[in-house]
């Protein structure tokens, strides 16, 4: 995973199963420039990588591929077809990279938005929102966004966060409002009533909706990473 591929057009490859998310998530948002990759895959992952929204299979993953790439299931492979014969069946997936897809602005942000809002398989937004410790945690990202906002450029609260996380945590947690923080709690939840998805479950969301609530989040102070 490490190699550096050439550049190439047309991608079809047959290849260990353990490293599908990895090496798709690398052919995608790396810098190659490709028009299809035909991949054999595990039929499980398959089955999650093109599933689309309202598919009780849509999941994060695809979400994020779906931002740049439209996957096709070709077919399915039966295990014996193999020999020697594998614990698994295989389906044949086309990924046609597209341009004028909906990329946010900033990836990090998005990808931490978008991990939450699919923690919960089978919860609405409203109630993935409302969990104590998920608004304790987005308080926290949020005010460090704002303190670590310099001449109009933010500091990657990321790398900012990566020492020292059990005890300045505790700190944090301890130095927490809690009237300050029923406010922030309040701002989630008519965030997710005035877009309308505090009933909503991410299954049946769109990348394009999901950019809108990111939007009206990120406008009242609410922030991901």
């Amino acid at each position: 995973m490490k190699i550096q591929f050439p550049s190439f057009n047309i991608c079809i490859a047959n290849i260990p199963y353990g490293i599908s998310s990895r090496l798709i998530a690398k052919l995608l948002f790396g810098s190659y420039q490709f028009r299809t990759a035909t991949l054999l895959l595990q039929k499980e992952f398959a089955c999650r990588l093109t599933a689309l929204p309202g598919d009780s299979e849509y999941n994060r993953f695809a979400a994020n591929i779906r931002l740049v790439a439209e996957a096709e299931l070709i077919m399915d492979v039966s295990k014996t077809d193999f020999a020697p014969v594998p614990k698994v069946d295989s389906s044949l997936v086309k990924i046609r990279t597209r341009n004028g897809g909906i990329i946010p602005e900033d990836l990090k942000e998005w990808y931490g938005f978008t991990r939450v809002c699919y923690s919960k398989k089978n919860k609405t937004l409203g109630a993935i929102f409302k969990q104590e410790n998920m608004v304790l945690e987005l308080f926290k990202r949020s005010r460090s966004k704002k303190k670590n906002c310099i001449n109009g450029e933010f500091v990657n609260v990321v790398d900012l966060e990566s020492d020292g996380e059990g005890e300045s945590e505790e700190k944090e947690i301890k130095q927490v409002d809690p009237h300050e923080l029923d406010l922030f709690k309040e701002k989630i939840g008519k965030v997710l009533e005035n877009v309308g998805f505090n009933k909503k479950k991410h299954s049946n969301i769109t990348n394009e909706d999901l950019s809108c609530l990111l939007r009206a989040f990120n406008q009242e102070g609410v922030f991901f990473q």
